[in-house]
């Protein structure tokens, strides 16, 4: 699986690493963690083990192309993340304009996660999204465990991030 941002600072390695978690927890196993040169994704992981299966999670940070270009295998699954926001849902839909050049196909077997920092909680219009075809959109609504610094304690997470997270595992048949 490949995790792109839009964008950097848009919540693209804590995605990830909510990802590498909960995948891990579904299989009973611990999934293979990889990012982009100078990332961060260690630094969020829950806990630092070495994997037991060969499934994988790589963040790529604000790189969909590259990712793009890797997830046109059938194998490999697109995970696009962006601001929980009318611009981020259009950020996310012009990155996945852009996913299709490497294989038309991709936008409708690419997840959209968009990420809501805000504390009211936002409701951007998906409708551009869905009337393009593009795959499900998950969004990863506000959670305090997920804005402190360092490590996410898996038992800190509101019943809402662990549930965006699974159906994004969900949507991808992992």
């Amino acid at each position: 699986m490949l995790v792109a941002g839009v964008s950097g600072g848009t919540g693209t390695t804590t995605v990830a690493a909510l990802l590498v978690d909960a995948a891990g927890a579904r299989r009973g196993a611990v999934v293979q963690a990889s990012d982009h040169s100078g990332g961060e994704l260690a630094s969020r992981l829950p806990r630092l083990d070495p994997a037991t299966t060969r499934d994988a999670v790589h963040d790529a940070g604000a790189h969909v192309l590259p990712a793009a270009h890797l997830a046109a295998a059938p194998e490999n699954a697109l995970v696009v993340v962006g601001r929980a926001s009318d611009e981020g849902a259009a950020d996310a839909l012009a990155a996945l304009d852009t996913a299709a050049r490497a294989d038309p196909s991709l936008p409708a077997r690419t997840v959209v996660v968009l990420v809501d920092r805000t504390a009211r909680g936002t409701a951007p219009d998906l409708g551009t999204l869905r009337a393009r075809g593009v795959g499900p959109v998950v969004v990863l609504r506000r959670d305090p465990a997920l804005g402190r610094p360092g490590r996410i304690d898996p038992g800190r997470l509101a019943r809402a991030t662990v549930e965006a997270a699974g159906a994004v595992l969900t949507a991808l048949h992992w």
